[in-house]
């Protein structure tokens, strides 16, 4: 892996673009860009700085956890967790140039300041996710470099309306919709048993439940970000409504918002078309309940007040709200688009 990834032209069709976790990190010519995974393993622990352990999370690295009937399930879900890892990992790079987009626009300083915010939240999210990559695969793992990159900043709301439709509307707002349906899968596996040879068959019980309870509050981290994402489209229709016009035209047309959906869920949620039907109802609600979706835009004096609205993440599922995670989702995303407001996950 050289950490580049070619991602197509949005008016090419006919090809797939790289998905990654999170919000990607594009370079000047549109190269996607990601670290290759570094083990402990390699050259004594070492890889400069802090090496492997400071990209770990809170919780040491104990003795990997032995799962006799299918070391195999377990092996591949650490494999997925390195991808994983790594997206969230260039999306610290991805918000922080970010930032610099917004301010050589002269965004408002609450869209800057929460760009900042989101990448902090990736910090904490490739931590989390490096962690349970390393339990699950018996190493402690982390990345290497990113690799290297050219990157231009204009004051060019049409190629910020477009960068922000595509890697935040879309790309961390299904990102926020497959953290979620991982939430349900687990609590399915967590009431009823895994199927043998399935996602999460053989996987130790108490990792299950500690997994879940980590992607729950990566899924609303991640809503926040796609709220913020349809925010800074929102204000970029309030100053050029050629810009908003171009980004509804190349990225929010609903056939590509659909098309976008099937590209990242038709093959991972294949076996389960309720799950399927309610993640797609999901999507429309979120994409069709915004603003800058519509053809008329008046959103003058719109981000406004701020608000913090709280979510209750408790250890385990019994005691989650009845109102699934999937709707808290588009109640966010829905919600704080249209205001200065942030939700957060309180433990």
């Amino acid at each position: 892996l050289d950490g580049y990834v070619e991602v197509p032209p949005l008016r090419d069709e006919g090809k797939c673009a790289v998905i990654v976790c999170g919000r990607p990190f594009v370079d000047s010519k549109g190269n996607s860009l990601l670290a290759s995974p570094f083990s402990s393993e390699q050259c004594g622990g070492g890889g400069g700085g802090g090496g492997v352990s400071s990209w770990l999370g809170d919780t040491a690295l104990q003795a990997p956890v032995a799962v006799e009937r299918n070391s195999t399930s377990q092996n591949e879900l650490g494999e997925e967790w390195t991808k994983s890892a790594l997206g969230e990992h260039a999306s610290v790079a991805s918000f922080a140039a970010f930032s610099i987009a917004l301010m050589s626009n002269q965004a408002p300083s609450h869209l800057v300041e929460d760009s900042l915010k989101a990448a902090l939240d990736e910090v904490r999210h490739t931590k989390t996710s490096f962690d349970i990559a390393s339990k699950l695969l018996g190493k402690e793992l982390g990345p290497g470099p990113l690799p290297p990159s050219s990157h231009e900043f204009h004051h060019d709301l049409t190629a910020l309306a477009l960068s922000v439709a595509k890697e935040g509307c879309v790309d961390e707002t299904l990102s926020a919709l497959a953290a979620a349906a991982d939430v349900e899968l687990i609590d399915e596996v967590l009431k009823h048993g895994a199927v043998r040879g399935t996602k999460y068959a053989g996987v130790d019980h108490e990792l299950l439940i500690w997994i879940r309870n980590e992607l729950h509050s990566i899924s609303v981290d991640e809503s926040n970000h796609s709220a913020l994402a349809w925010r800074t489209l929102n204000w970029v229709c309030t100053v050029d409504t050629g810009a908003c016009d171009a980004a509804k035209r190349s990225v929010l047309d609903k056939q590509k918002l659909n098309k976008a959906f099937q590209l990242r869920f038709s093959r991972s949620l294949e076996g389960n078309p309720e799950l399927m039907e309610r993640m797609m109802a999901a999507w429309v609600s979120i994409y069709t309940n915004q603003n800058a979706f519509h053809s008329s835009v008046e959103l003058h004096g719109v981000l406004g007040s701020t608000c913090v609205y709280d979510v209750v993440d408790k250890e385990n599922g019994d005691d989650l709200p009845e109102e699934s995670l999937l709707s808290l989702l588009v109640e966010n995303v829905s919600r704080s688009s249209q205001v200065e407001c942030r939700i957060r996950a309180v433990a």
